[in-house]
């Protein structure tokens, strides 16, 4: 998915059925009321739930790497 602007990807229609609970819990957030349109946006989920969220491409390497090797036990 990459919508074309950052207010798209805020819209249910613009997400895959079944990942439509991660727009939901995400608007549902701190993070997704105050800053929800940043893009690129990165989010981490596990078990139905969002574990992390980050933005950018520093928040990808230097974040959410991590964390996806720290949940899933591996190192890359």
């Amino acid at each position: 998915m990459h919508p074309a602007n950052s207010d798209l990807i805020l819209k249910e229609e613009h997400w895959p059925v079944d990942a439509r609970w991660i727009l939901t819990e995400f608007l549902m957030s701190d993070e997704g009321a105050q800053r929800g349109n940043e893009t690129p946006r990165f989010i981490l989920g596990q078990d139905r739930k969002i574990i992390f969220t980050t933005t950018g491409n520093a928040g990808w390497q230097e974040e959410m790497w991590p964390r996806i090797e720290e949940v899933t036990g591996t190192k890359g």
